[in-house]
């Protein structure tokens, strides 16, 4: 967190059922100024309770990182995404380094 303005980076977890969703949203994100960097995880496996029947899917990991504050991300993300229900996920971030923290605020503008 930058003292001197209050602002904060926030790194953002959620998936996506394929790559090529997994970089739709991300290019969303880029070009809309919502993010500053996302990191795409290929191939994850997740597991879970369908029906009563256990469902073993391959999903994408997305690590947002942005300067937008949780609720303004989170409906973004929700709008924008091709699950009906996603899960997004704020991370805490206690301290980054300070250059990166700069290089972020050049690139992302918080919503108005």
């Amino acid at each position: 967190m930058n003292k001197k303005n209050k602002k904060k980076i926030r790194l953002v977890y959620t998936v996506c059922g394929t790559k090529k969703d997994a970089l739709e949203l991300g290019k969303i994100l880029i070009s809309e100024k919502k993010a500053v960097c996302i990191n795409i995880l290929d191939k994850m496996l997740s597991i879970y309770e369908e029906n009563e029947k256990i469902i073993k899917s391959k999903e994408c990991i997305l690590l947002i990182k942005t300067l937008l504050k949780s609720k303004e991300i989170f409906k973004f993300i929700s709008q924008n995404h091709k699950y009906k229900i996603p899960f997004v996920a704020d991370i805490k971030i206690k301290k980054i380094n300070n250059e990166y923290f700069k290089w972020a605020e050049k690139k992302t503008f918080r919503s108005k």
